[in-house]
């Protein structure tokens, strides 16, 4: 059953959606690689839930905006936190590894994967908002990009709005686990896939690393479970869509925080 189907029959039942994080199989050996790996992005996601249900409840129980969007902060600082860890210790694992971090090609200025649609947690979208919202220069551009197809953005070259005219995010240090889990390690081939875009040339075959993205999913699906838990909207957004929401509605977060459905799931 696809997610819409889910959240459908959540609806239909009155309980709270939330996603599921895969399992490994029961009673499955422990020497089998994949079973093992399963098995620890479970502990991940339990992990993440658990820290973010306490953190949210201290967000709801709080007195005024910045103390409820300081709390959030904290857990997409936890969250990230954790996800960049696990990276860095896979990355360390062996030789092999070590040489695959080497030959990440991600650099500032850098910015062809900057043109698609970016899926993120509520959260995220709350606080890339926070940050984007002090540039007035960023503040403008989210309109245009709104509700733009995720194929149609990327046909067009559509950049997302909190990319700068340097090529540089203007919310990196709060950008989405979505754009920190895309690792490719050919910007030559990230740029043929984008101005190849919508062509009869179109290449999308990037190099990407794989277990970062991995790392992110089991990640988000425990902050996501969070919510459902605390009765909050739960799915992720599509990342422009929902800052266009959140620069139109200014009680959006607190509605959100009441328990209220006001996002546009995504997909």
């Amino acid at each position: 059953m696809g997610q819409a189907k889910q959240r459908k029959a959540a609806k239909d039942s009155g309980r709270p959606w939330a996603p599921v994080m895969p399992v490994a199989v029961a009673g499955a050996t422990g020497t089998n690689k994949a079973v093992r790996e399963m098995a620890h992005l479970g502990t991940l996601s339990k992990l993440a839930e658990e820290r973010t249900r306490e953190v949210l409840q201290a967000a709801c129980a709080a007195d005024d905006e910045r103390a409820r969007l300081d709390r959030l902060h904290d857990v997409l600082a936890g969250a990230m936190g954790m996800m960049e860890a696990e990276v860095d210790s896979a990355y360390g694992q062996n030789a092999d590894m070590i040489r695959l971090a080497k030959s990440v090609a991600c650099r500032k200025g850098c910015a062809f994967c900057c043109h698609m649609a970016v899926e993120a947690t509520i959260i995220e979208a709350i606080l890339v908002w926070r940050r984007a919202a002090q540039s007035p220069a960023v503040h403008a551009s989210v309109a245009p990009s709104a509700n733009v197809e995720a194929h149609e953005r990327w046909r067009k070259k559509h950049p997302c709005p909190m990319l700068g005219a340097d090529g540089a995010c203007q919310v990196y240090e709060d950008r989405p686990g979505g754009c920190r889990a895309f690792v490719s390690v050919d910007a030559k081939a990230c740029e043929r896939a984008l101005m190849t875009a919508g062509t009869a040339e179109e290449d999308l075959t990037v190099p990407i690393v794989p277990f970062p993205r991995k790392i992110e999913t089991a990640i988000s699906i425990g902050v996501r479970r969070a919510c459902a838990a605390e009765n909050l909207q739960s799915c992720n957004v599509e990342l422009t869509a929902a800052l266009h929401l959140l620069a139109s509605d200014a009680s959006a977060t607190g509605r959100w925080l009441a328990g209220e459905t006001v996002f546009t799931p995504y997909p």
